[in-house]
């Protein structure tokens, strides 16, 4: 039963690693970052979402206070040229890489990070972390991501898309 057991886990393993090497197909529908933070006041996020049919938006929610600034909360008009460039962005850091990704310290008080998306095609890329010992290509992919949604401050543009 034991051998069974491990020849089952390894193989596992081997489709885990295979499905993380590929790059997702279809088009970017959803794209995500967030922090979440309980003992500084829960979580903080930014979305992309850029469903069939419907104008593309990103969703701002942003708690982390700070001495220098208040919450930021809003909606934003997005180009289908943003998304693009969001999903060439993601393709180019193959952040589909990090697809099953997890690591906690358990560290009281710590943030928790999480990277998520969503194709046409159906495939869902997800990564979570807490702690001081990650990945880098998840701080790097963390990073950038972080960076692309920086552009979005003022409320809804009226500008036609």
């Amino acid at each position: 039963m034991r051998r069974y057991f491990v020849i089952v886990m390894s193989l596992m393993s081997i489709l885990t690693a295979c499905a993380q090497s590929t790059p997702p197909q279809g088009e970017l529908l959803y794209c995500s970052y967030s922090s979440t933070r309980m003992s500084a006041g829960g979580k903080s996020y930014c979305e992309l979402i850029a469903d069939s049919g419907q104008v593309p938006r990103v969703v701002v929610c942003l708690y982390e206070r700070c001495h220098y600034r208040d919450a930021i909360n809003g909606e934003f008009k997005v180009k289908k040229s943003d998304v693009k460039a969001m999903q060439d962005l993601l393709d180019s850091l193959e952040v589909y890489k990090l697809n099953g990704y997890k690591y906690d310290e358990c560290l009281d008080g710590a943030a928790t990070y999480r990277i998520y998306m969503e194709y046409s095609s159906g495939e869902k890329i997800n990564a979570v972390w807490s702690g001081h010992d990650i990945k880098p290509e998840a701080e790097v992919a963390y990073a950038a991501i972080k960076r692309f949604f920086g552009r979005w401050r003022d409320p809804l543009d009226k500008e036609e898309y």
